[in-house]
């Protein structure tokens, strides 16, 4: 199968980041935010993690897909501001910026949780909430250092990458060459690098990034609990996901449902933790759906 790619880049400012991102089609937007956080030693993420839902979403929508704050190609944190916290609000400064109607927001991972709190703290710029397989939101606690400990390949190398992303997914196959390529361009940037030595060498990641993503969590977690999303929501999980397991899937189904009655939940079988990349095919019905169900409500 030849690689899918995305639309041309574009450039633009927020909040005083020079942030890339991809559009294309036209109609009710929908902005993708995908997983991953800054300095990471063994992986990378940028918008390319979406190729394979972009371009066939775009015949129906206006798609969106940012690289999020130091990640991609898009600047890093400002004044070593590596917390996720500063993800939500360049991702807010990147709405303003686009000044679009309410969007359908699409969150991967630990971008499922940057989308949930984005969604809560600026109900304005949201009409819907799609969460994918986000062990950073739902409740509970996640499993990605046991399933990824001990790489059997030099730290960094290509076959180290693709041994991490084989061990997210449930079939070796949907980790492709293309994408493999895109995440070692991302780990390769000097702004990359320089993250990784903040987040690992000088230790922000366990001294700020966690801290603060705890503290968080737990208040974003409460204010689902007391029904502040307010919001159409659907839930998405790979069933054969070990790094966040079914289960946590449905207790975040259940903490949403309680409040919101236009809750779904949605398992993919046969995927692991990027069932979009899995089953984009079943993804993206599943998405045009939901949207199109809750266009202009």
């Amino acid at each position: 199968m030849q690689p899918i790619p995305l639309p041309e880049g574009r450039w633009l400012d927020a909040g005083g980041v020079r942030t890339r991102y991809f559009a294309a089609g036209a109609g009710e937007p929908v902005v993708f935010v995908y997983g991953g956080n800054f300095g990471t030693g063994d992986s990378a993420s940028s918008a390319y993690t979406w190729n394979l839902n972009l371009a066939p979403l775009a015949a129906r929508f206006h798609v969106i897909a940012p690289d999020k704050l130091g990640q991609g190609e898009t600047d890093n944190p400002p004044e070593d501001d590596y917390t996720m916290d500063a993800v939500v609000r360049h991702l807010a400064a990147f709405l303003h910026a686009l000044a679009l109607p309410p969007v359908h927001l699409v969150g991967h991972s630990r971008g499922g949780y940057a989308a949930a709190r984005l969604a809560l703290l600026h109900h304005d710029l949201v009409r819907t909430l799609t969460v994918v397989n986000s062990g950073t939101l739902s409740p509970g606690v996640g499993t990605n250092e046991v399933a990824l400990a001990a790489p059997p390949h030099p730290r960094g190398s290509r076959a180290c990458v693709r041994w991490v992303y084989e061990n997210y997914s449930h079939s070796p196959a949907a980790v492709t060459d293309d994408w493999i390529d895109a995440v070692l361009a991302t780990m390769a940037q000097p702004k990359y690098q320089e993250s990784v030595r903040k987040m690992e060498g000088e230790n922000l990641a366990a001294r700020l990034f966690l801290p603060e993503l705890a503290r968080e969590k737990r208040e974003t977690l409460q204010w689902l609990a007391e029904g502040r999303l307010q919001r159409p929501a659907q839930v998405i999980w790979g069933f054969n996901d070990r790094t966040a397991v079914i289960e946590r899937g449905v207790e975040l189904f259940r903490l949403i449902a309680a409040h919101e009655r236009q809750t779904q939940f949605h398992v993919i079988n046969q995927a692991g933790h990027f069932p979009f990349r899995e089953h984009p095919a079943r993804f993206n019905a599943l998405l045009a759906g939901f949207v199109a169900a809750h266009a202009g409500t």
